[in-house]
């Protein structure tokens, strides 16, 4: 059988899917899997809207009915637009959806019943963490496994592939460093080509050879013939492997890095360009390689290795124990050290706990800890004319930049809103790694961001959509979100900032009826800008910045207000462009004086 390159799910790209799909699947737990029920999961999700089909061959009644948010689709409904498909083999469907909920350990069929593992509950509960879940769940991932049948010992395959990758990455660092060249970890292309190739771990050391020879080979080429000569090397490396083309290797890739990164156990350097190991985790990393080296562990029987996969979220990791953790902690405290200096704080001794579950929680906190002093120091270094000018080009340049445009928008919002004033409190919902990386967008059940002011509080959302689907996805969760944040802090004003390349119609249309008029009964305070009208607002900032003028939350309040005045406004278009002009004004004027 010819080789395939591996990769993770493509069915579901973004995690946080998954989790809705396990959701959905749990309230099937108990069941026999069967055509029936296989089916009837595929219509939930459908009418949990977590599978939206392609609207080729529904009728227009059934389009409006599935792509209107304030529509509640009834399971007839969604029955009815699933049986429209008329699928060949309708309960694949549902098969294909399961599937990524088994591979990675969250729910299994046992004995033709449906059964959520520990680990899927403590997820579906919140009682674990995003990345401790993927991490679990990646490090027993191995192929072969008897619940594939792709991927065969008789064809060579033997090997865990997210440790194979760690460890290849670790073997070129290595190399690197014996011939006197950078270390850098791997390029995102040569993931693709050699790690994504890399079927038996005892080929790591060898692989870790020719990536780093290709390398040489592709930097001492000129510039204009690198690109040719990459496409070559990768059309002969990968020739064995059936799945490869280069639109497979460049999803298989991005999707692979998504989850990785998930972990906090590897980062992203080289201006997104290169993968590396976490420096910040290097005391895990190193009792990992001790105990793996990505081989994998031997089953006798399906049953075997599903119970060693249901009892991942028990699995002991090789540094859980008293020593190891108060090393870890003590490890980030030499950062908190390091950081409360840098920015002037008073330095904070902790006492180490002496068990296990004192550590693991004092590590949590110490981790947060860091993480709100890495963002105050990231503050200090965003006021810099330099920075804001690097921020402002990303900005204009977000099509271009190699992260995943949704994951690089918040990236750089957020920054932005760290260098716009004196901020008491700018917070990412996004998860992030060690790095203060995100290492994807924020959850959809919450803001992307948290503002606090001394006179107000802000939500922000951004989007990278600019169509109808903007509305569909943006328009009802931002106005909820901002209610729910409304009720949460009574205390201050809140006001929410909305930002999207452009501002669709339908968007522009919901978001002035819960201004102009109510949303759950109160007006609200939403105000939507462009990514350009957002660029030009740093661009005032750091010309006053370099006329030794500060830019205050009063500042920002009074602009807020202004685009927020819709006494003598009777519809929404006009309130876009009286508002563009204002804000117009604003930029082009010394804007804190405009009243």
């Amino acid at each position: 059988m010819p080789k395939k390159l591996w990769s993770m799910s493509t069915t579901v790209r973004n995690p946080y899917r998954i989790k809705e799909f396990l959701r959905v699947f749990s309230g099937m737990e108990g069941e026999e899997w069967n055509h029936e029920t296989q089916k009837r999961f595929q219509i939930l999700l459908i009418q949990n809207r977590l599978y939206v089909p392609q609207n080729d061959t529904l009728s227009d009644s059934q389009n409006r009915r599935l792509h209107n948010p304030m529509y509640e689709l009834s399971f007839e409904d969604a029955k009815e637009i699933f049986e429209s498909k008329q699928y060949r083999d309708s309960p694949m469907r549902g098969r294909t959806s399961y599937k990524p909920l088994e591979k990675v350990g969250l729910a299994f069929v046992i004995d033709k019943k449906i059964l959520i593992s520990e680990l899927g509950k403590l997820w579906l509960a919140d009682k674990i963490e995003i990345d401790d879940l993927w991490f679990r769940s990646l490090i027993r991932w191995q192929y072969p496994n008897p619940l594939s049948s792709k991927f065969q010992a008789k064809d060579g395959y033997n090997t865990k592939p997210f440790i194979s990758t760690l460890l290849l990455i670790q073997r070129v660092n290595q190399f690197c460093k014996k011939h006197g060249w950078k270390e850098k970890g791997i390029s995102k292309k040569e993931l693709g080509i050699f790690a994504l190739s890399l079927i038996d771990y005892r080929d790591i050391e060898k692989t870790a050879e020719k990536l780093c020879l290709f390398r040489q080979a592709l930097e001492k080429r000129p510039v204009q013939e690198q690109n040719d000569y990459q496409i070559s090397f990768t059309q002969e490396y990968l020739q064995d492997y059936d799945n490869y083309s280069e639109s497979n290797l460049r999803d298989y890739t991005d999707n692979v890095i998504r989850y990785f990164r998930l972990t906090k156990y590897i980062y992203i350097r080289g201006g997104g360009y290169y993968i590396d190991l976490e420096p910040r985790r290097s005391i895990e990393l190193k009792k990992l390689f001790q105990l793996e080296n990505g081989k994998v562990d031997v089953f006798s029987t399906k049953k075997e290795y599903i119970d060693s996969m249901l009892d991942i979220a028990n699995y002991c990791l090789p540094w859980e124990n008293v020593p190891e953790l108060r090393r870890i902690a003590s490890r980030i405290l030499k950062d908190i050290r390091r950081l409360q200096e840098t920015l002037g704080l008073e330095v904070v001794h902790y006492a180490l706990g002496n068990t296990r579950e004192s550590l693991e929680k004092q590590i949590l906190t110490l981790r947060e800890l860091r993480t709100h002093l890495q963002s105050m120091l990231l503050k200090r270094e965003y006021t810099n004319v330099e920075k804001i000018n690097e921020t402002v080009q990303k900005l204009e340049n977000i099509k271009k930049l190699p992260e995943k445009r949704s994951i690089a928008l918040e990236k750089y919002i957020y920054l932005a809103l760290n260098i716009l004033n004196d901020a008491m409190q700018i917070k990412t919902n996004a998860p992030l790694g060690d790095d203060l990386e995100p290492t994807f967008t924020a959850p959809a059940n919450v803001p992307d961001m948290e503002c606090e002011y001394q006179d107000f509080r802000s939500i922000c959302e951004v989007t990278t959509l600019t169509g109808r689907d903007q509305w569909f996805h943006e328009g009802q969760p931002v106005m909820r979100h901002l209610r729910d944040y409304e009720i949460r802090y009574p205390d201050k004003q809140s006001y929410c900032l909305f930002i999207a390349p452009a501002i669709h119609r339908d968007t522009r249309n919901t978001f002035w009826a819960a201004i102009k008029y109510e949303y759950e009964g109160k007006p609200q305070r939403i105000i939507p800008l462009t990514i350009t009208q957002m660029t030009q607002l740093l661009e005032k900032v750091k010309q006053w910045k370099e006329w030794g003028i500060s830019f205050r939350h009063t500042d920002l309040k009074r602009l807020f207000d202004l685009l927020l005045n819709v006494q003598n406004i009777t519809h929404s278009e006009e309130w876009i462009e009286k508002n563009n002009v204002i804000f117009e004004n604003w930029i082009q004027n010394d804007f804190s004086s405009t009243t």
